[in-house]
């Protein structure tokens, strides 16, 4: 089992819809995937049109609450999620004191089931981030080629590193930063990859999420890119970048075959 937490320190950056089309893609290719939404405004919830108050036994709360036989939602063949509510905001304060709520839940509920559990986190750098940090083995910055980014990216970054240094017994590695919401026309554009090229190294990841309006509508009619055309670039990056993880993370297989063909 891999857990990836995606982690932002501003929103707008399209955090839950690469949480989403992730965890679609994964589930589409056989990966059996829990995605579990901490975020207040349970957009995850909302994109995949699923009742956030369908069970009281199927959301994150419960999870944070240490309570046990939590009984995910299921969204479609392999793809399960513990959705979210505004109740949730009341550990966004919380001070981690004697381990993390999580760590405990995750070793009382049997979510060694999946192979992949992907966490969506408030746009903040708070205890809810910490929570994530504290169970999981990678997480991911993503980020939009714009100028003030830059500092939302570094800001993120050391926030990770101070809540690793301060919790000895998690390890999680950093994936990179994602580029979201890519428009190469932008004149300033490849002068902000450069920058962050710079910054970042070999940390920024080679896939980058073009800006397009299928994937702008994809949450208004509850569509990940598995139900976008053939020949959609959209569909096309995300297997990309889907690839490019699954490899980072060790879970990627040359003999997975896709449901459709991606072009």
């Amino acid at each position: 089992m891999k857990t990836i937490s995606i982690i932002c320190q501003k929103g707008g950056v399209g955090k839950t819809t690469t949480v989403v089309n992730i965890g679609s893609i994964c589930s589409a290719l056989g990966y059996k995937t829990l995605i579990i939404d901490l975020d207040p405004q349970g957009n995850v919830s909302t994109y995949l049109n699923y009742d956030k108050n369908e069970s009281s036994y199927s959301n994150a709360v419960n999870l944070l609450e240490k309570k046990i036989n939590i009984v995910p939602g299921n969204i479609k063949e392999n793809l399960d999620i513990l959705s979210s509510n505004i109740q949730i905001s009341k550990f966004n304060d919380e001070k981690i004191v004697g381990g993390s709520k999580l760590q405990q839940a995750f070793q009382n509920n049997k979510l060694d089931i999946y192979d992949l559990i992907i966490i969506d986190t408030p746009p903040t750098m708070s205890s809810l981030v910490q929570e994530a940090l504290a169970v999981s083995d990678y997480y991911l910055i993503p980020a939009k080629p714009e100028f003030l980014a830059v500092e939302g990216v570094a800001q993120a970054m050391n926030f990770a590193k101070k809540t690793i240094a301060s919790m000895p017994n998690i390890k999680p590695i950093f994936l990179g930063v994602l580029l979201n919401q890519v428009d190469k026309r932008r004149s300033s554009y490849l002068e902000f990859v450069s920058e962050l090229e710079y910054l970042l190294a070999d940390k920024l990841l080679t896939t980058k999420i073009s800006q397009t309006a299928e994937i702008a509508d994809g949450p208004f009619y509850a569509k990940t890119v598995i139900d976008f055309k053939e020949g959609s670039k959209s569909k096309s990056e995300y297997f990309d970048l889907v690839n490019e993880i699954l490899k980072k993370v060790g879970l990627y297989e040359e003999t997975t075959e896709l449901p459709d063909n991606r072009y």
